[in-house]
């Protein structure tokens, strides 16, 4: 009988054990969750609307921009050149895949009139009209 009674000891004080360090963890996943939710709620509308495209563009204005200047019936392309100041590491590489999909309906095509310029030279696109421009060698515009 005093096995029983150990045995029955020594899983209560396990289940006890268990019962305290999981309050723990909820409490401090708890703490966790509301950090992050004070981080999400501080981002600007520019930061929610372009996300994970922070760490591809160098500017998230020209992302808006595009957007707002680019009918969405029409098709865009993009052209990355040696003249970009400010890129990132992933810019070159995948700048042009993250545009395809952030300006979606609007479709990619190589021969399209609107062109969004990360520092290309401008002078190959012919007679090309800036619509809008930074300081980072980036400009928005369309081939007339």
């Amino acid at each position: 009988m005093a096995r029983i009674d150990g045995r029955r000891a020594a899983i209560a004080l396990t289940l006890l054990a268990t019962l305290i360090v999981s309050a723990i963890y909820y409490a401090k996943s708890l703490a966790r969750l509301d950090d992050r939710a004070d981080a999400n709620s501080e981002l600007s509308f520019s930061d929610r609307l372009v996300a994970g495209g922070n760490s591809v563009i160098v500017n998230q204005e020209a992302a808006t921009e595009a957007d707002a200047l680019i009918p969405r019936t029409e098709t865009f392309r993009v052209r990355v050149g040696p003249r970009l100041r400010n890129a990132q590491a992933l810019t070159s590489v995948y700048v042009e895949s993250w545009y395809r999909y952030f300006l979606l309906p609007r479709r990619p095509a190589a021969d399209a009139r609107w062109i969004i310029c990360y520092g290309c030279d401008t002078s190959e696109l012919g007679k090309y009209v800036v619509r809008w421009h930074d300081t980072n060698g980036i400009s928005i515009g369309r081939r007339e």
